[in-house]
């Protein structure tokens, strides 16, 4: 399903003409009709498909995704429900960075064996470095 197509659908589910999306989200109705139809060169701000979501009941993230906006590192969270279930529950119930480091020394401590990418790096460690065991460098013999 391409962007246009969702958005459509969203939009007659709602019962609402191009011209009402268009006024709500504050664009003009033929460059709603130009994304519906996937007539543009270009997808859509994040702005615009921000509003269009809000202005649909629908999810963010599903439209960036549908419209390749996603970064590729929340890529694999935006395509998981459970994933994205458990991060807008995470993000509306922390408040603070204390409740970030709580909620993550919880999650270490149910699984103790598991470490981010950043602790998989041994300290003092030239992996990754210039002149580090990843470009041929290091100790010579």
């Amino acid at each position: 399903m391409t962007l246009g197509q969702r958005i459509r659908e969203l939009r007659q589910a709602r019962k609402l003409t191009q011209r009402q999306l268009a006024g709500m989200a504050g664009i003009d109705f033929t460059y709603l009709s130009k994304i519906e139809n996937d007539r543009l060169e270009h997808m859509p701000s994040l702005q615009t498909i921000r509003d269009l979501a809000r202005d649909l009941g629908a999810d963010e993230l599903e439209l960036m995704d549908l419209a390749n906006k996603v970064p590729p590192v929340l890529e694999a969270i935006a395509r998981d429900k459970d994933a994205l279930r458990f991060f807008r529950r995470a993000t509306e119930t922390v408040k603070s960075p204390e409740g970030w480091r709580d909620l993550l020394d919880y999650l270490e401590r149910k699984n103790p064996n598991a470490q981010s990418p950043s602790e998989r790096r041994k300290p003092g460690s030239n992996e990754g470095k210039p002149g580090g065991p990843a470009e041929g460098g290091g100790e010579r013999t």
